[in-house]
């Protein structure tokens, strides 16, 4: 395959990236929680600051990728990842924790899963959508594949000795990246050289305030943030609402795999249809799901009706990540899509890390989840009509 080599690159990033997502620090946070004596509040704020400061300065270290080599990011990304898990092991007090947080946020969630996307989003048109695609499995692989792994070994190791093993198998696979040829200091060039960079130390590209006064931008806000705030919410809220909706823990889990399942097969299918019909056209459909698995916790209930929600969910999730990055492509073009996908992801971050403190407010003052829901389906209904303002290049 012509561009093999990049988009194995993709994945892999991609992949581990999960060692700085939500779900994958969560699966240690009781263990977290009891050994600093912290409140689920008190490690909620903890972490929330964390995110939001991580979100905050990927608007810089995001633009980066445009004027390096992006296999020196992602080393430095998959570097930094290591530090981080390794710090979290050993944090001697809740200081040293946040910025443990902050670091696997930083380096993980933020640089690690955004050089997996770039490393694909600027391949040629024709190839990009597909592309991006199999880069993005990456993302639900983790989440089907480490869970059973992480509650395994934390039962053999305990949650430090876990984070000892991830730190371990990130250096390993950043060893094995340069083995592959796929990081620097190899002298032969592969082609990864020129499909994956495009800019140069001196090429900035447009300001931050040109980027927000664009309109084309500003109509992909509600949109862009729609999906990471509510899905954040409802992932960090799934006992509560397991507990509202009388869902058994084993339903929870294997409906978390139908989710997982789901959003493997729309992120294949999305890439075609967008190397087919054009991002631009997709971005308005692209959150039904999400609308749909909020409409049904509102007119519906009971155990059957877990891996339905999930699923509908797997359906936003699958196309989320494809649909973004290529709309962003067609939009703005990729000479400078590290610095403007930077921007756009530090505006979701921000919002996913202000929506489970803003939901547990609303559960707390008494609000029903089926309110919540319907306010979370209206809000998505708005913001998709907004991108059928955006021009189409694809179709011109």
């Amino acid at each position: 395959m012509r561009h093999g080599r990049v988009i194995g690159l993709g994945f892999a990033l991609t992949f581990l990236s999960s060692f700085g997502q939500t779900f994958f620090i969560s699966l240690s946070g009781p263990d977290i929680r009891e050994a600093f004596g912290l409140t689920n509040g008190t490690f909620g704020l903890v972490y929330s600051a964390a995110t939001l400061c991580s979100g905050l300065l990927m608007i810089w270290a995001g633009a980066v990728i445009d004027r390096i080599d992006i296999r020196l990011y992602a080393t430095i990304a998959l570097a930094g990842l290591a530090v981080a898990a390794l710090g979290l092991s050993l944090s001697p007090d809740v200081v040293t924790l946040g910025l443990s947080l902050f670091a696997l946020r930083l380096f993980g969630q933020g640089m690690t899963s955004h050089a997996g996307v770039m490393s694909t989003v600027r391949l040629p048109a024709g190839i990009r959508g597909r592309a991006t695609s199999v880069a993005a499995l990456g993302f639900p692989a983790g989440e089907a594949i480490l869970p059973a792994i992480v509650i395994v070994l934390i039962a053999a190791l305990g949650w430090t000795g876990m984070w000892r093993v991830a730190a371990a198998i990130i250096v390993v696979s950043l060893c094995l990246g340069w083995g592959l040829s796929l990081f620097p200091g190899v002298k032969k060039k592969s082609q990864i050289d020129g499909a994956v960079h495009e800019g140069g130390p001196t090429d900035t590209g447009p300001s931050w305030i040109a980027i927000l006064r664009d309109w084309r931008f500003l109509a992909l806000v509600p949109t862009m943030i729609g999906y990471p705030a509510i899905v954040t919410a409802y992932f960090f809220h799934q006992r509560l609402i397991a507990d509202i909706e009388g869902w058994p823990l084993e339903l929870l889990a294997s409906s978390i795999t139908v989710y997982a399942l789901v959003s493997v097969t729309v992120a294949m299918l999305t890439g075609s249809l967008v190397d087919r019909f054009g991002a631009i056209r997709l971005s308005h459909f692209y959150l039904l799901g999400l609308i749909l698995a909020s409409a049904a916790l509102v007119i519906s209930s009971g155990p059957a009706l877990a891996p339905v929600f999930f699923g509908l969910i797997g359906l936003s999730a699958g196309a989320t990540n494809v649909i973004i990055a290529a709309v962003l492509a067609e939009l703005f073009g990729t000479k400078h899509l590290g610095k403007i996908r930077a921007l756009a992801g530090a505006v979701m971050v921000v919002a996913s890390a202000a929506t489970p403190g803003l939901v547990g407010l609303l559960f707390d003052a008494g609000i029903s989840l089926g309110t919540i829901a319907l306010g979370f389906a209206t809000y998505l209904l708005i913001a998709a009509g907004v991108t059928f303002t955006l021009p189409n290049p694809r179709a011109a």
